[in-house]
């Protein structure tokens, strides 16, 4: 787990499932995504890709984001290291937020901890 003053960014568990139908379903969140909002079918093959076990000492590829205050995951954060995307060596972030928590720097604070 990273942990900024706001925010932790953690492995995902199953408790995330509901908030991740609600984000990757959303057309204005994934207005920027290839494939545009995920159906219920896609959302599932997205999650076992994001959750596929790493070994502990490893960063997962892609966190959830919740708020310490009230331990809602409301997004995730990933390091895309796709090399039709990316030069060899490199990484792309990737971020994801429900609307309700634009506009409060979170995507910031979370993608500052993460570099």
């Amino acid at each position: 787990m990273i942990e900024t003053g706001r925010l932790r960014l953690r492995r995902w568990d199953n408790s995330d499932i509901h908030q991740i139908h609600l984000l990757l379903a959303d057309p204005d969140v994934m207005q920027f995504s290839e494939n545009g909002a995920l159906s219920e079918s896609d959302q599932i093959t997205w999650l076992q890709r994001a959750t596929t076990q790493q070994p502990k000492s490893a960063l997962p590829d892609c966190l959830a984001i919740e708020r310490k205050q009230d331990s809602r995951m409301f997004g995730y954060v990933s390091l895309i290291k796709d090399l039709s995307r990316v030069q060899s060596g490199d990484v792309e972030i990737g971020l994801r937020l429900m609307k309700s928590v634009w506009g409060r720097g979170y995507a910031t604070e979370a993608a500052h901890r993460l570099i």
